[in-house]
């Protein structure tokens, strides 16, 4: 089985309109897109989130909506990908109707145990290489990312500078994927 890379999204880094360059990336058909523009406000999301699930659906890839749990519960993306502090706020009631599928932004073991313990089943690790997105922040590096992954009791992928050049060092990392966000664009140019 190829090893899966995901699309992150981050709309500020394209040069095209956000749905004319997500087309192109499905088209290349990502193992899965996660639907990140944060930065929103809870209805021009939902707008946005329409259109690109809609998207994700003709080219048959998985879409998974980032922070906003109304509108996952309204749209019912495939997964809901979340930043850690937002999954601490998460009690019974309001994971109701969420996707059964939530992923969280980890980056330490010890933010893993946590997602896992508040019913996270998979995590981004980040950032395993020098990253564009996070200037000054310094990489955690193969060598962690290979502990945490054979520790890890979810499925961990790798995020922060992954291009498809890094796949091989990545998978033998044991990691379960990548997760592009500018890489996505060198190929899709």
């Amino acid at each position: 089985m190829a090893f899966p890379l995901y699309c992150i999204t981050n709309r500020h880094l394209y040069q095209r309109p956000l749905l004319e360059t997500l087309e192109e990336i499905l088209r290349q058909y990502p193992a899965g897109l996660i639907l990140r523009e944060k930065d929103l406000t809870e209805g021009e999301y939902r707008e946005l989130a329409g259109q690109v699930l809609t998207l994700c659906r003709r080219y048959q890839v998985p879409c998974w909506l980032h922070t906003f749990m109304g509108v996952a519960r309204e749209l019912q993306p495939e997964g809901l990908h979340l930043p850690l502090p937002v999954l601490r706020e998460l009690d019974i009631e309001k994971r109701r109707g969420l996707p059964k599928h939530i992923g969280v932004s980890c980056h330490s073991f010890g933010d893993i145990l946590e997602a896992v313990k508040l019913g996270a089943t998979c995590c981004t690790f980040s950032p395993v290489y020098p990253s564009q997105c996070k200037p000054g922040v310094p990489p955690k590096g193969l060598e962690l990312l290979q502990k945490v992954c054979q520790q890890s009791p979810i499925p961990v992928y790798a995020l922060g500078g992954v291009t498809p050049e890094r796949v091989q060092e990545l998978a033998a990392a044991g990691a379960a994927g990548g997760v592009m966000m500018s890489g996505w664009m060198r190929t899709s140019s």
